[in-house]
């Protein structure tokens, strides 16, 4: 181990590549120090953690036998960029003295219903809800929320079994499906219903909710970059986004930044946030937060020329100073688009003319996510997404007109 400031990652599936982690540690002078999870992603990727730092296998060991081991490193901060992590590094951090969220604070940061509540206490937002643990209570919460409403996770990211619902009957075929372990799709143990947040008219390809990165040390609460979203596929799975330079107004735009950094005030985050924020004719509501750097923003953010949000990411678990951006006017717009299987398919038929989507004006890279004969299931949100087309637009009008484009090539069928 060199000499630099030891930072400890606590690594699984994640919004952070290793490499461009590497590339800001770099930048701010430390060394890392992955600490990997016993998954089998994790345990696929230790050969590339191990070009760019020092790997930590937990496979085998007593979480008290990993605090010891990463003692032994006397490290100065911590950090996960995994959705999946965020408990076990808050537990880490306490053991070890290093600041991260708060113990008090992780089940308000990753639990979905508790989040509401905070915000409730806190005058941010209130939405109402109800969490159910079996199917017998749908008619409680009903009546309690209201219609329309929203079924989504207590715990859970990607949109996985996201869906609204208009009646009574299809709430209860709803949650009854989400709880039926019998069945073909992914289970819940437990369920918000809750009030519909109903977006404001939107043209598309735009969306009506935007996300908000955030730094936080303590009240000091900043924005880090704006995540500006497309319409969403039915039923609510998410077709990516685009910034530095947004549609939303600098006004709006100003609103969703100062009630993002609320929200993360209200849940006690330490280090970086994603904020997700409905946009509705009576204001911005919050939809959720995410106790860790939110998809694409890193990259969206650096192609964009806009901020650094790795870097921002690795100074504040260090305790280091960072720079953050003021709102964009102009400038080039950085754009992360997700080709989404209609919800009623079941399985890729065939893929072909790939080349098409890679020439299309704009577009700089195209990743397939699929292969023919795979099963698709609306119902596992993002991991069922068929391709990402990345790429910079000059103008909102020319990104439009390649999302037009994307969605009328011929490239994929579905059974």
């Amino acid at each position: 181990m060199s000499d630099q400031a030891v930072l400890l990652v606590v690594y699984d599936t994640g919004s952070l590549a290793p490499t461009r982690l590497a590339q800001a540690a770099r930048e701010v002078g430390c060394a890392l120090v992955f600490v990997v999870a016993d998954t089998d992603h994790a345990r696929e990727m230790v050969p590339t953690l191990e070009t760019v730092g020092t790997v930590v296998d937990t496979a085998g060991l007593t979480e008290a036998e990993t605090v010891e081991t990463l003692r032994a490193l006397d490290p100065a901060g911590i950090i996960t960029f995994s959705e999946f992590r965020i408990a076990a590094t808050v537990r880490l951090a306490a053991a070890l003295g290093l600041r991260y969220h708060r113990p008090a604070d992780v089940d308000a940061i990753t639990h979905k219903d508790l989040q509401r509540a905070r915000f409730a206490e806190a005058g941010v937002d209130t939405v109402r809800f109800r969490t159910i643990t079996s199917a017998d209570r749908v008619d409680d919460a009903v009546a309690h929320v209201g219609l329309p409403a929203i079924i989504k996770p207590v715990i859970g990211a990607s949109s996985r079994n996201t869906r609204a619902v208009t009646t009574p009957q299809e709430c209860r075929a709803a949650v009854a499906e989400v709880f039926d372990a019998s069945g073909d799709g992914p289970v819940e143990t437990a369920v918000m219903i809750e009030e519909l947040l109903v977006g404001r008219p939107t043209p598309a390809p735009w969306g009506d909710y935007i996300a908000v990165d955030c730094v936080a040390d303590g009240d000091d609460v900043r924005p880090v970059f704006v995540t500006s979203k497309f319409a969403l596929a039915h039923p609510f799975r998410e077709r990516g986004g685009y910034g530095g330079f947004s549609m939303v107004s600098e006004d709006d735009e100003r609103a969703v930044r100062e009630l993002a950094c609320r929200a993360v005030r209200a849940l006690n985050v330490h280090g970086v946030a994603d904020v997700e924020i409905k946009l509705t004719a009576d204001g911005p509501r919050v939809i959720e937060v995410n106790g860790r750097l939110g998809a694409w923003v890193d990259d969206l953010a650096v192609r964009s020329g806009t901020s650094d949000p790795a870097r921002v990411a690795v100074a504040a678990a260090l305790g280091r100073p960072y720079e953050t951006p003021e709102i964009r006017k102009d400038g080039p717009i950085a754009f992360h688009y997700l080709v989404v299987p209609p919800a009623g398919a079941h399985r890729v038929g065939s893929i072909r003319n790939v080349s098409a989507l890679r020439r299309l004006p704009d577009v700089d890279r195209v990743t397939v996510l699929t292969e023919p004969g795979a099963s698709v299931d609306w119902r596992i949100g993002a991991r069922g997404n068929a391709a990402a087309v990345i790429g910079t637009a000059a103008t909102h009008q020319d990104l439009a007109a390649t999302v037009a484009a994307i969605e009328n090539v011929d490239w994929i069928d579905y059974e």
